[in-house]
């Protein structure tokens, strides 16, 4: 009897078993079992053939325009990007061979008089000028007087002749605010490595260029 119930063990056993290997086996060739997520994968962008070789032809154009080059200027980084194409051109440890430049253009322009010598000087200047008619201004840290901002050169130069017209002396126009218009990152002597790299990166920058230039004075 005793004999019977191991057998009848074994088979259990066995059985088990089998049944396990089997269902390994089963999800293993199932690779739809372990996907996760499924739903949810999302395709961002596919490139047509035609401009993945479009653009291929152009980096290759651009790398055989600039071999040779003694500097490459990349230029027409916008401003919304200047802190993305930092961290770019870092990543390639160019260290004084690269060098940055910033292309500013003026925002605002302002009227004042110079610099008095201290403060009390300028607190007179604008007590004279209350006796003329004007009564906006303010006195700045150096001692100038402000007189007035403007979003063009040709309102302030017009003001300046409405304050000579009021018997004011000495009022000048000239920028108040410089922004940033470009970024533009020199590059010297690129081998040609580097330049294919350069071509590769402006493609992450929309409106930038690359052009050979003459190489500045150190």
């Amino acid at each position: 009897m005793s004999r019977f119930l191991f057998f009848l063990l074994l088979l259990a056993v066995i059985a088990l078993g089998a049944h396990i290997a089997l269902s390994v086996q089963s999800e293993r060739s199932d690779f739809s079992a372990r996907e996760r997520n499924r739903d949810e994968v999302r395709v961002v962008a596919v490139t047509p053939p035609n401009v993945a070789a479009r653009r291929a032809e152009e980096a290759r154009r651009t790398v055989q325009s600039l071999a040779g080059a003694a500097c490459v200027e990349f230029s027409g980084i916008a401003p919304a990007d200047a802190a993305r194409a930092r961290e770019s051109f870092n990543a390639l440890q160019l260290g004084t061979r690269m060098t940055e430049r910033r292309v500013e253009e003026i925002t605002r322009h302002w009227v004042f008089i110079a610099p008095a010598r201290d403060r009390r000087t300028a607190e007179a200047t604008m007590a004279t000028l209350r006796r003329q008619g004007v009564t906006e201004m303010s006195i700045r840290p150096d001692n100038a007087i402000s007189l007035g901002v403007f979003s063009t050169e040709d309102a302030a130069r017009r003001f300046v002749t409405s304050l000579e017209a009021k018997g004011v002396r000495g009022a000048e126009q000239g920028p108040f605010t410089r922004d940033l218009r470009e970024l533009v990152m020199l590059v010297r002597e690129p081998d040609t490595e580097l330049v294919s790299r350069l071509a590769l990166l402006q493609r992450e920058f929309a409106g930038s260029q690359l052009r050979a230039v003459p190489c500045p004075a150190v």
